[in-house]
């Protein structure tokens, strides 16, 4: 049940990543990144750490080749700190011991996410909001599906920003 779930969310995310292309060299830099970031937002909205740590390894690494100031010059400004922000966030992340650990440093990993997504609001991306675990994550389409409770709750929260 997990994996279908998950290859689900996935699917979407890799229709979303032919929508970003004309984007601009920042944006076109974020593609890797969310692409991975869905894979962790999909295994925590599935109840699993599976895979959780590689993908934050390789947006940690993907961080490190963005230049804020390939993006727009309006958005220059507000991504400054997103490669510090995802690669801080990427290492608690690897450092999460069980579900709990790595729900909470994903709060820290969605923060830039979704200044990204709503300021260059690539295709089908949806910022949401869980008013319970009073945090933002990025998925794509508006069905929620929330990685902070996961099946539990999956559809507590709503869309808050992004691209309609």
């Amino acid at each position: 049940m997990h994996e279908k779930i998950a290859g689900a969310l996935f699917s979407l995310g890799l229709l979303w990543a032919a929508g970003i292309a004309q984007g601009s060299e920042f944006d076109q830099g974020m593609q890797p990144i969310m692409t991975e970031y869905l894979k962790i937002q999909s295994a925590l909205a599935a109840d699993t750490t599976e895979g959780v740590k590689p993908a934050a390894e390789a947006i940690a690494k993907s961080s490190k080749s963005l230049d804020p100031g390939k993006a727009p010059e309006k958005q220059a400004e507000l991504y400054k700190s997103i490669p510090a922000d995802l690669a801080a966030a990427c290492g608690k992340l690897e450092q999460a011991k069980d579900i709990a650990g790595a729900r909470e440093a994903f709060k820290e990993l969605s923060k830039p996410m979704a200044v990204w997504v709503a300021n260059s609001e690539p295709e089908k991306m949806s910022v949401m909001h869980c008013p319970m675990a009073q945090a933002v994550w990025v998925q794509p389409g508006t069905k929620v599906a929330n990685p902070y409770y996961g099946t539990s709750m999956a559809g507590c929260g709503m869309k808050v920003g992004g691209a309609d």
